[in-house]
């Protein structure tokens, strides 16, 4: 029988191990595939499990251990989480741009885009992922306590709780707001269009820019945070309720939405370039 310490190094040695294998595939599939590796391989994780939870729900119901009327229920849910997230995530506020006379001239043989597009939810995925982790880390260690009242609040911060949920939304909304602030430069984009003749109507080049710009990612950040924080939370609590004999998160549907989402893009992309590359072989 292996010793725990034996045990804990050979754990820790794989799971690192396996992480770094699968880090390494991700980076070929960037490299030489179509989209992200790393998200196309979460993308088949969670797509893997489809076929088990499909497989138990119908042998659920077969036993009588579910009722029909809740599986229909459950799937109403389901598709109705993944419309909305659709829906919001091909959203975007479309902020317009008007050029001078001259930039107009000077680039009246190229594309110039008369729009910033600023999406309603600027940061991803990244909220659900670092609430999760920030959650299920002390989780984890209190775990290990054998202490009555470290149990206790173990189980009052385990998954499905009250108070698990009531932290994710929060955690969520934070992050999310966190995040865009990162992620959205708003500086950057008003220098650069105030370098290349461009302003918005009725809004001054440079800092008043900058400000307007803020102020709209922030109205979008705070929706985004709250849509954020009810995909994470509100679809699940829906499912357990009805006695799902499967997990639904709404952070699975959500990765899964972006990641087919981005490979449709990249694929029209690829497509539209081979076009022009025909065009350009045969001289039309």
């Amino acid at each position: 029988m292996i010793d725990p310490v034996t045990f804990t190094v050979l754990t820790t040695f794989s799971m690192l191990t396996g992480t770094m294998l699968l880090m390494w595939i991700g980076e070929q599939i960037t490299q030489k595939g179509i989209g992200n590796g790393i998200s196309l391989i979460i993308f088949a994780g969670i797509v893997s499990g489809l076929p088990a939870a499909i497989g138990n729900t119908i042998r659920a119901v077969n036993a009588g251990e579910m009722n029909f009327l809740v599986v229909l229920g459950i799937l109403a849910i389901m598709i109705a989480t993944t419309l909305f997230i659709i829906y919001v995530e091909l959203g975007e506020r479309r902020i317009p741009i008007s050029y001078s006379r001259k930039t107009i001239m000077q680039n009246q043989n190229k594309r110039v885009m008369n729009y910033i597009p600023i999406k309603v939810n600027l940061s991803g995925v990244i909220p659900p992922i670092f609430a999760s982790a920030v959650l299920m880390f002390p989780l984890t260690v209190l775990q290990a306590s054998s202490n009555p009242w470290v149990t206790a609040i173990a189980d009052a911060l385990a998954p499905g709780g009250v108070l698990f949920n009531v932290a994710t939304f929060v955690l969520v909304m934070f992050f999310a707001f966190f995040y865009a602030s990162i992620a959205f430069n708003a500086k950057d984009i008003a220098d650069n269009l105030k370098r290349q003749g461009g302003f918005i109507p009725g809004v001054r080049p440079g800092e008043q820019t900058k400000e307007f710009l803020n102020e709209v990612a922030s109205r979008l950040t705070g929706a985004g945070a709250l849509y954020l924080a009810i995909v994470s939370t509100v679809p699940f609590l829906l499912i357990s309720k009805m006695g799902a004999s499967f997990y639904f998160g709404g952070v699975s549907v959500l990765i899964i939405v972006q990641v087919a989402l981005d490979t449709m893009r990249k694929i029209e992309a690829h497509r539209t370039m081979s076009q022009y590359d025909t065009l350009g072989n045969v001289g039309l």
